[in-house]
């Protein structure tokens, strides 16, 4: 909690200099958050000016079990369009979200949910941080420190996010521990449903064989036709010298 502290106050001072709402979310309301929030100075003044809300977890989660991915995303857009009505450049979320990923059904629908959330900020000005308690185990830590646009160097060398168009993003370094979350990831996604789907590889460094293995094996244990677009360099030569015949490269082709 002392890291997601830490990270909250610097999330949410920049969310200040950028004159976006910011909404925290606790499952005990204003008075028990004080402490989570004392960095950010005069608390007072910014509850009175609507600069920060506290939200309720209970309003935008649910009463506990598994989360609706849906309802989560319609009750943040709702919240960011109501920022925009009242003056500010938009709003900026943010929550400790162990309780809500304890158990394996929680954690498919919360990955879900992370996903949804980052189609909407795609094109709306919703930034969000979720912090996540290491006695969540390291599987569970590793895949929902993928779940975030691309952003600072310190943050997990891959990145997984939700593109406006409907496809997976990924960005930065093909590492290991990254492509092996993946894997587990990826069917949490819900993301073959419609039997085809673009990942997005723009912000990634490179592409090694582990990837592409890894999308393979999903491409073909869920029926699904999967395309890269915007792919490093030597992609094609890659995929040429692996057995991965379930992915093609998109039209827009291979970065370079």
């Amino acid at each position: 909690m002392g890291e997601y502290r830490r990270g909250l106050a610097d999330f949410f001072a920049e969310g200040l200099q950028d004159e976006l709402r910011l909404a925290y979310v606790s499952s005990d309301g204003v008075e028990a958050a004080r402490a989570d929030l004392a960095d950010l100075g005069d608390l007072d003044r910014l509850l009175a000016t609507g600069a920060l809300q506290v939200l309720s977890a209970r309003d935008m989660y649910g009463a506990g079990g598994p989360v609706d991915p849906e309802r989560v995303v319609a009750f943040v857009a709702a919240a960011t369009e109501q920022a925009l009505a009242d003056g500010f450049g938009g709003l900026a979320v943010s929550a400790d979200a162990t309780e809500l990923v304890r158990t394996p059904v929680q954690q498919d629908a919360f990955a879900r949910c992370e996903f949804l959330v980052d189609r909407y900020m795609a094109g709306h000005p919703l930034s969000a941080l979720c912090g996540y308690g290491l006695e969540l185990g390291n599987d569970p830590v590793a895949e929902f420190a993928l779940l975030h646009t691309p952003g600072p160097s310190d943050e997990a060398p891959l990145q997984v996010f939700g593109c406006a168009d409907g496809g997976i993003g990924l960005a930065g370094e093909c590492d290991p521990v990254g492509v092996a979350a993946l894997g587990r990831l990826l069917p949490r996604l819900g993301t073959a449903d419609g039997r085809a789907l673009v990942v997005d590889m723009t912000g990634t460094e490179q592409v090694d064989h582990r990837l592409l293995l890894t999308l393979d094996r999903y491409a073909r244990g869920h029926e699904v036709a999967l395309s890269l677009r915007s792919a490093p360099p030597l992609t094609s030569r890659l995929m040429e010298l692996l057995p991965v015949s379930s992915l093609q490269l998109a039209k827009s082709g291979v970065q370079g």
